[in-house]
């Protein structure tokens, strides 16, 4: 190629008219023997360096972690799983019933038959048959008949601004302008998470003004929240779904003894369902057959992002607690009221100590308690080097709160429940 670009080749100066380009190229074996004779008489051998880039050693090294990147990527996010829907590897997020771009190749061989017969430029392309991507279908409104790709929130903030130097605020928000409402959702489709920890800082903030509480040391019953438990444990490579059954059963026995545990329901959609999708990232894995003997093949975290495979996990865990003593129920979502209901059961016989992380909890507590039985606590899972984790006492807070109420309100009708 030198031979081609130097002073006197076809780029330089001969010309790249067809006779010239023959000329050359039929003169290269005849040059190529010259060239060969020439470096074994003069003892001199003509060798090249690496000119590419891509095959040095820190490129090689660069690519096979970048590589490495993409495979752990795929992994969590399996492309290849058995679940037919349609969906966002990134984000996990479910594509509409309209969306058909996995269909782009059909749409195309339904347009090339239909012009046939027509010349193409009788032919008019129609925006019905165009293919329907998400991005499209979650992006976009209909405005006179065409689909306009549109930023809400950016829609909603130009609105607003020139909005404000007119009198009439309230007619601009007469029209629906937005595919979906920037307030409740975000741009993936999925709902703005609310803000339950400023919840739980206030009313941890009132109960710690008061007495430090003290948990007896016996006659305790403990109910724990399934779903915090699952994520208690960490799951080592290599190890049979019995063999992590066992972790949970000893870290429950040790630290709980015969304890009630309330565990999610994942068969259905709930209440919930948003946050699941939230917290799952995208990292849709698998679905595995789960038994005692089988051997763990991924991560946890990518293992429970499947609710099949979590829900047949539940299964086994629940039937290896009730094996120790240990009383499990199941609700059918979202079991944070039931598990409050067995606590608040649980109390009117014995003092009672709920354990978990959930804010709903804290609030579902402050409503459920009953002043009649006996103590109740919340309490979180203590964290690593802590000692002496924080806790709810309800009932002598819920007291306070009572009498405060009567003394300002003392002939309320809400009072004929009491």
């Amino acid at each position: 190629m030198r031979s081609l670009k130097t002073s006197g080749g076809l780029t330089r100066g001969r010309g790249m008219t067809e006779n010239q380009r023959l000329l050359w190229l039929l003169s290269r074996p005849a040059c190529a023997e010259v060239n060969q004779a020439m470096q074994d008489l003069t003892g001199v051998n003509y060798n090249t360096g690496e000119q590419n880039k891509d095959i040095t050693t820190a490129r090689q090294a660069r690519d096979w972690k970048d590589t490495l990147i993409v495979l752990q990527y795929l992994q969590e996010r399996n492309p290849f799983s058995m679940d037919p829907s349609l969906r966002s590897i990134s984000t996990g997020v479910h594509a509409h019933p309209a969306v058909n771009v996995d269909e782009a190749a059909a749409v195309g061989d339904m347009i090339l038959t239909q012009m046939n017969g027509t010349t193409p430029a009788k032919y008019t392309f129609q925006k019905k048959n165009q293919v329907v991507t998400l991005g499209l279908k979650s992006s976009s409104v209909k405005i006179d008949g065409d689909r306009i790709q549109i930023d809400p929130l950016l829609l909603f903030q130009r609105l607003t601004t020139v909005m404000q130097s007119s009198d009439d605020l309230e007619l601009a928000f007469k029209h629906e302008l937005c595919s979906y409402p920037p307030a409740l959702f975000d741009s993936s489709l999925l709902l703005h998470e609310a803000d339950k920890p400023a919840v739980a800082d206030a009313i941890w903030k009132i109960c710690e003004s008061s007495v430090p509480v003290d948990i007896p040391d016996d006659g305790i019953q403990y109910v724990l929240d399934g779903g915090a438990l699952l994520q208690r444990i960490p799951w080592s490579r290599g190890s049979t779904y019995g063999d992590i059954c066992h972790q949970y059963t000893e870290y429950v026995a040790r630290k709980y003894m015969d304890a009630i545990v309330v565990f999610d329901g994942y068969e259905n959609i709930n209440t919930k369902h948003m946050t699941h999708q939230r917290r799952s990232k995208g990292k849709a894995g698998a679905t595995v057959t789960v038994a005692a003997n089988m051997t763990t093949t991924m991560k946890k975290d990518q293992f429970l992002a499947n609710q099949k495979n979590k829900q047949q996990f539940i299964f086994l865990l629940s039937a290896e607690l009730e094996k120790n003593n240990c009383k499990t129920y199941h609700a059918p979502g979202d079991a944070d009221l039931l598990i409050v209901q067995k606590a608040v059961q649980s109390a009117t016989t014995s003092n009672t100590v709920l354990v978990g992380e959930d804010t709903d909890l804290i609030v579902l507590l402050c409503y459920h308690a009953r002043l009649d039985s006996h103590d109740l606590f919340f309490r979180p899972e203590p964290k690593k080097n802590t000692k002496k984790a924080s806790c709810l006492e309800y009932q002598s807070h819920k007291r306070k709160a009572w009498s405060r109420h009567v003394q300002q309100h003392p002939l309320h009708p809400c009072y004929s429940w009491v």
